[in-house]
């Protein structure tokens, strides 16, 4: 059998106005940001689904959207992170 990553225990479902703050991006305002920006996409992975005038976010499939992109996170490069800007991230001057 091989072995699984364990997806992070998240809530069944939940209001994109009352987001939990265990689940990333870890605040309302945010998830509403996260959710318009890739509203599209969440719809078609059946992460995002509207129930009455509430759009609803399902549990299992956002944890397996969001893991859908973790590649990204690591080859995500901006000026801030480049070793030439470290002495300015460390309060130090060149």
């Amino acid at each position: 059998m091989s072995k699984r990553t364990p997806i992070p225990t998240v809530p069944h479902s939940w209001a994109v106005a009352h987001w939990p703050d265990s689940v990333y991006p870890n605040n309302a305002s945010r998830g509403r940001h996260l959710v318009r920006s890739n509203q599209t996409a969440l719809v078609a992975a059946g992460a995002l689904v509207r129930i009455g005038r509430e759009l609803v976010v399902l549990g299992g499939p956002y944890c397996a959207w969001i893991a859908s992109h973790a590649h990204r996170v690591e080859s995500y490069d901006i000026a801030p992170n480049r070793p030439e800007h470290a002495p300015r991230r460390f309060g130090k001057k060149d």
